[in-house]
């Protein structure tokens, strides 16, 4: 794949990765008039997004390039549509995936606290009546891969390679979430 040579800004702007899986743009101008449109962008830390797949794209240097370039393309979306023209609203959230994990939290009344509140800023940012699901994490279990441990496989000038692209995407990811809002405050 073409991808595997480019870099984080040239995917970005490819037309194919701009169309892959679909365009948003074009969906966005083609069903807004139409339909309310809302994005929920869910968020993963680097370290864990590279680790989870670090044999994809050649390895995990290469993966990262690829992540990067769709976490920029995805960005420059977001920045462009952060507001719907049709209503004033905003047009996307995000949801940061540690934040559902019970391993950020001391007691286990903070996790089921945090998920509950998620899932009510969720609803109410898509319109939904209900705010609560009882047994929405019922099946959750979190991940107990440890994103070290698989990348170092790789060797220490990787690990400290991947800890440079990190730095470089901190000035885009992961995109801010509501002010004063602790569950939509993302780590990278």
């Amino acid at each position: 794949h073409e991808w595997l040579s480019m870099t984080p800004q040239e995917i970005a702007t490819s037309d194919e990765a701009m169309s892959h899986p679909a365009n948003m743009t074009a969906f966005v101008e083609a069903y807004s008039p139409y339909a309310e449109i809302r994005f929920v962008v869910l968020s993963r830390p680097f370290m864990e997004t590279i680790a989870s797949h670090a044999e994809w794209d050649e390895g995990p240097l290469v993966h990262s390039n690829v992540i990067r370039g769709f976490s920029l393309m995805l960005r420059n979306f977001l920045d462009v549509h952060h507001v719907d023209v049709m209503d004033g609203r905003r047009s996307w959230t995000v949801v940061c995936s540690e934040r559902i994990m019970a391993k950020l939290y001391k007691r286990e009344e903070d996790v089921i606290a945090a998920r509950a509140n998620i899932i009510a800023y969720l609803a109410d940012f898509l319109g939904w009546p209900v705010k609560e699901c009882p047994h929405c994490f019922d099946k959750w279990h979190d991940s107990t891969k440890d994103p070290l441990g698989v990348l170092g496989k790789s060797g220490l000038t990787t690990v400290n390679e991947l800890y440079e692209h990190m730095t470089i995407l901190r000035e885009v990811w992961p995109p801010p979430g509501e002010e004063g809002v602790a569950e939509q405050q993302c780590r990278l």
